[in-house]
């Protein structure tokens, strides 16, 4: 498999095992886990949450 610097190398459980995470995929983790990064992780990382309304789709 051909790498290129976008894909980081995430070790998996089991040892000697790897999966490459691209952009997207370190992007959606960071989502999943943002809360639980320690406070100083956090601070470097310019996320904001963001709360808004869904409007109601009326029925047929």
């Amino acid at each position: 498999m051909r790498q290129t610097p976008s894909v980081i190398l995430v070790r998996c459980g089991r040892v000697g095992m790897v999966r490459p995470w691209d952009g997207r995929d370190l992007a959606e983790s960071i989502y999943r886990n943002f809360e639980r990064l320690p406070a100083e992780i956090r601070t470097r990382i310019p996320l904001r949450r963001v709360w808004s309304l869904v409007p109601e789709v009326p029925e047929s």
